[in-house]
Order: structure tokens, then C-alpha cells, then sequence
């Protein structure tokens, strides 16, 4: 390629990159919303799909995007990775972030769960706590929670807990046990109706889960 040929290119690229950055500082792409295909942009920005992917994998580098195959290409959402990667428990990331936490607990009951049971080694049909939260940091819905916890292994945590209580304080307080690591599974779907009205989003709305 003719060294103007790929000067061309990057300029083109970079410019590229900075009209979907200047877009999405905007509010034209929110956090967690899917933007345009690749053909879309190359039609909005009258640019070829090689220089499209060459931006985007450069936003994606930077940690702006996101790609999820099969799904398209989406904001990143820098405050909802955060709190899911935090070990520390919701309320300490709150204290990190100097904002304010709460919780609305939804449900909260003792069911048997074989599932759950065979995921966490637990034998036999062993009954659990299972609690439902909707989770507000800076008093701003993000997240809702859905834990379950047996009973086997901390006996009457149902009894211990009580709304706005920290369960990981109470894992450590009360049964001596810390968390040190923890496996989260990340994928985007859309929210129902029930979802959209908790966390005060648009139905259909693109979410992590």
C-alpha cells in the first residue's frame, strides 16, 4: 500500500473514532446501549467496513465498547463492571465510590433448589434462603440481586438478615466466613417489563446480566 494510501486511512480511522466518542459523551450511545452495525456506520460515515473495525477495535482496546458474538457491539459501562467485579460487597464498592447504597428487598423466602445444590456441592435436595434486591447506589437504581444461600452451611441466615443488611458482613460476623474470590458469567439481554419498572429503564432496554 502507497505510504498515502495508509496515511489516508489513519486519518480516516482516527476521525472515525473521535465522531463515535464525541457521539457517545453526547448521550447519542448510552452505557450498555448496542450502536450501530458495521454496514450502518460505514453508511453514516461514508468510510469502507476496514476502517469501521479498525476504530471500533480501538475503542474496544481502550475499554469504551464492547463486543459480545452474536450480539453486536455496545457501550461500555464502566460503573456497572465495576460493582460486578468488586468482591468487597456492594456497600464497601459504595464506600469506594463515595456514594451512598441501599437496597429494596422484593423477595425473600426458604426454597429447595436442586440445581443451586449440585452447582455448590451441597448433597441432596438441601433447603435454601433465596433473596430478591433491587440495588441503588447514589440512590440511582443499578442492579438487581438474586442470592442463594444455603441454610446447610449458615444455619439460620434467613433469622440473621435483615433489609440493608450487608450479606457479606454477615458471612464474616457471623459464620467466620470470607469471600476471597468469586465466577461471574456476563451476557446482555433485554428488560422485561418487570425489570424495566424496577430498575426504571426502557422495556427492551439492552442489560447485563
Amino acid at each position: 500500500m502507497p505510504a498515502t494510501a495508509r496515511y489516508s486511512h489513519q486519518l480516516l480511522y482516527a476521525t472515525v473514532r473521535q465522531r463515535l466518542l464525541d457521539d457517545i459523551a453526547q448521550g447519542i450511545y448510552l452505557p450498555g446501549q448496542q450502536i450501530p452495525t458495521e454496514s450502518d456506520l460505514c453508511t453514516l460515515y461514508n468510510v469502507s467496513r476496514i476502517t469501521i473495525r479498525k476504530a471500533i477495535t480501538e475503542l474496544v482496546k481502550d475499554g469504551v465498547l464492547i463486543r459480545w458474538q452474536g450480539k453486536g457491539t455496545f457501550v461500555q459501562s464502566n460503573k456497572v463492571e465495576n460493582a460486578l467485579l468488586t468482591v468487597s460487597g456492594f456497600t464497601d464498592f459504595g464506600v469506594s465510590q463515595g456514594k451512598p447504597t441501599r437496597e429494596e428487598v422484593i423477595e425473600q423466602e426458604r426454597v429447595s433448589s436442586d440445581p443451586f445444590c449440585e452447582r455448590l456441592n451441597i448433597a441432596g435436595n438441601g433447603e435454601m434462603f433465596r433473596l430478591l434486591r433491587v440495588m441503588y447506589l447514589d440512590n440511582e437504581p443499578l442492579f438487581i440481586d438474586c442470592s442463594w444461600i444455603p441454610l446447610s452451611r449458615y444455619p439460620g441466615f434467613d433469622q440473621v438478615y435483615h433489609a440493608g443488611a450487608s450479606t457479606y458482613k454477615l458471612f464474616q460476623q457471623k459464620y467466620d466466613s470470607r469471600v476471597v474470590s468469586d465466577k461471574k458469567t456476563i451476557d446482555i439481554f433485554t428488560a422485561t417489563k418487570a425489570e424495566a419498572l424496577r430498575l426504571q429503564c426502557e422495556l427492551g432496554e439492552p442489560l447485563f446480566r
